[in-house]
Parts: structure tokens; C-alpha cells; sequence
């Protein structure tokens, strides 16, 4: 009984939300299995930076449902206008690239927001993808079960890669989650090319301390001590240990096939290419 009344109250009070809540500065809109989770943990602990929110993610812009409680409900996640003071604030979802409904939507409600992607190749971002879902079968929390993808990873390939196939492609999507230049394309017909920052995975990986200074020029804040950089290389989030089998080199290299073409396109949207 208390629980709806709660529910009820809240539901009163998020028309207010737009005027003393603040919006986010900027986002992390992906890509999935490319560091998205780190980021936003490092970012989290930066002195200018303000986060209310529980999670990383509000589920607002790509989940319909959510989307239809209203702006006010979105913004009901982040810090208040007054307590954030002149510090920025933000959220990270990496399935945000990815629905092609989403720049729009961000420019509707959002404006001309600043925005950071970490692109991974795709390959090998596709097979850490599965190796995620694989794994949720042990799992003991029956929502992400329920999410486990129990083929092997040829099987899920060869399915996505079939026209003909009647496999659900949702939420796994390795394939078509890989076509970054479609992606991004989508975001320039909204934003200008500025106001998205695009990192590569590897880079981030191998020199974090440069990834971070590039992102905090991109926001306009102070960069991360060395110490601080130190603590964070130290961290992990949402890591995992893979076994990689003989099969699964096969798929790999004719996923290297796949992907070259789509990668060729990405490399003269960028102005420069990756080693992919």
C-alpha cells in the first residue's frame, strides 16, 4: 500500500523537476563492451563532476517505457540546480549509439549536448559481447538468465548472418552493434562532428592517463592527477576472462572480412584509421 502512494507522489512531483533539476552537460553513449563502464567510473571521481544517480544508466532515451513517464522523470536522476553549482554532471549508456531513434531524441530534449563514444574493433568487441551473454547463464539474477545466449559463438554468427535465419538478433545484435560508421553518421545528421568525441579502445587501454586528458579538454575541466590515473589502472570494471577456442578463430577472421568494408568507410568519416 505504501509503495503506490509513493509512486503517486512521485508522479506529482516530476513536472517540477524541469525547473530545479539540472540536465546532463554531456553523455557516454557507447559502444558496448568498449570500456564505457570504467570510464564512467573514473569519470565519477572527478572533483568538477556531480552524479545523483544510482546507476550509470537511466534507461530513459532507449527504453520506450521509461521514455513515456516524461522529461521530468528523466531529470529526476540528476543533482538539483543549486546543489550542483557549476560542476558538470552526466550519464552513461552504451546502447545510446546504437538505436538509430536516439540522436534524435537527445536533440529534442537534450540540445546541442556534448557527447564521448570509445569504438572497439569490431570483431573483437563482438566476441566479448558473447562471451557477456554466455556467461549469464550462471548467473543468479533471473532477469540477466533470462538475457543468456546459450549458442556457441559460431552458431550466434552464422544465425545474424543469415537473412534467412528466424533467430532473435535482440539483445545480442554483434553484428550490426559493429557498423560504427552507420552509427555515427546518424549522430552527424543531428549533431555537429564537435560535439562528439571519439575514442579508440585500444588507445584508451594503452595510454589512459593521454585518453583522460583528451576527455577532460573535450569538457573543459581540470585533468586527473597522476596519482589519480595510477589508482584507476589498478581498477577493473565489467572485465572477464576469456577462453578462446579454435572455432572461434575461424569466426573471427571471417568477421575481419566482414567488417572491412564498413571499417574503410568509418576510417574516411574520421580522418584517420584504426588498426583494425
Amino acid at each position: 500500500m505504501i509503495k503506490p502512494i509513493k509512486q503517486s507522489i512521485k508522479k506529482l512531483v516530476y513536472p517540477l523537476y524541469p525547473i530545479f533539476n539540472s540536465s546532463p552537460d554531456f553523455l557516454l553513449i557507447g559502444v558496448q563492451r568498449a570500456a564505457t563502464t570504467s570510464l564512467y567510473h573514473y569519470l565519477t571521481k572527478h572533483p568538477q563532476i556531480l552524479v545523483t544517480h544510482k546507476f550509470r544508466e537511466t534507461y530513459y532515451f532507449d527504453n520506450p517505457e521509461n521514455y513515456s513517464k516524461g522529461f521530468g522523470w528523466y531529470l529526476s536522476h540528476f543533482p538539483s540546480k543549486l546543489g550542483k553549482n557549476k560542476k558538470l554532471t552526466f550519464e552513461a549508456s552504451p546502447s545510446y549509439i546504437y538505436y538509430s531513434q536516439i540522436p534524435k531524441l537527445l536533440k529534442q530534449d537534450l540540445g546541442t549536448i556534448k557527447m564521448i563514444a570509445i569504438l572497439r574493433n569490431p570483431v573483437d568487441r563482438a566476441y566479448s559481447a558473447w562471451q557477456m551473454y554466455h556467461s549469464y547463464d550462471n548467473l543468479p539474477l533471473k532477469h540477466l538468465r533470462e538475457r543468456a545466449d546459450e549458442r556457441s559463438f559460431a552458431e550466434a554468427i552464422e544465425q545474424e548472418l543469415n537473412p534467412e535465419s528466424n533467430a532473435a538478433k535482440y539483445p545480442y545484435n554483434y553484428i550490426n552493434r559493429g557498423k560504427y560508421v552507420q552509427q555515427l553518421e546518424n549522430y552527424y545528421n543531428y549533431f555537429d562532428k564537435e560535439k562528439i568525441l571519439v575514442l579508440n579502445f585500444a588507445a584508451f587501454g594503452d595510454d589512459l592517463g593521454s585518453s583522460l586528458n583528451q576527455i577532460c579538454d573535450f569538457l573543459n575541466i581540470k585533468h586527473f592527477s597522476q596519482e589519480a590515473i595510477q589508482q584507476f589502472q589498478q581498477e577493473k570494471y565489467a572485465a572477464a576472462k576469456y577462453v578462446r577456442s579454435s572455432d572461434d578463430d575461424q569466426v573471427l577472421e571471417r568477421l575481419k572480412d566482414y567488417f572491412a568494408q564498413y571499417n574503410e568507410k568509418l576510417y574516411t568519416l574520421l580522418g584517420h584509421r584504426y588498426d583494425w
